[in-house]
């Protein structure tokens, strides 16, 4: 129908977001960064159809990696990937020849599930960096 107002918001109250705070090693350029971030965000991009969003953002020697996901389950693919025996398990391990991992901060509707399921996999690849999680108690994000 022409010049009919008619809204059709669209929500997704599982949406996942991911703050991972990063510090770059010393020994690596802001050349060599970008080239490895973007093979990084590639691979996610390719093997990931359910992750949302992967984007590095950089301040000085600080790097921000906001990962976006459509729900817990698609966040659970991630931690499953990066295991060991993962299809990303290498990229990762790699990864830490880049940058230093300080911080994961984990947003949004999802439930104890995808805590332990986290908790476990940061126990098998040997992650020591703090994790916070903060679940969604109200608020919205577009579809």
């Amino acid at each position: 129908v022409i010049g009919c107002n008619i809204n059709f918001k669209k929500y997704n109250p599982y949406e996942v977001i991911v703050i991972v705070e990063l510090r770059i090693n010393k020994d690596k350029s802001e050349e060599e960064i970008k080239t490895f971030t973007k093979k990084y965000s590639e691979f996610v991009d390719e093997t990931e159809p359910n992750t949302l969003g992967w984007t590095y953002n950089i301040s000085g020697d600080k790097l921000v990696l906001i990962e976006r996901y459509k729900n817990e389950e698609a966040n659970i693919i991630t931690a499953k990937n990066i295991s060991p025996g993962g299809k990303r398990n290498q990229l990762l391990n790699e990864s830490f020849n880049y940058f230093t991992l300080e911080k994961v901060s984990v947003y949004g509707g999802f439930t104890n599930k995808l805590t332990e399921f986290n908790n476990k996999t940061i126990e098998k690849v040997g992650i020591k960096a703090p994790f916070e999680y903060f679940p969604k108690i109200s608020g919205y994000i577009r579809d």
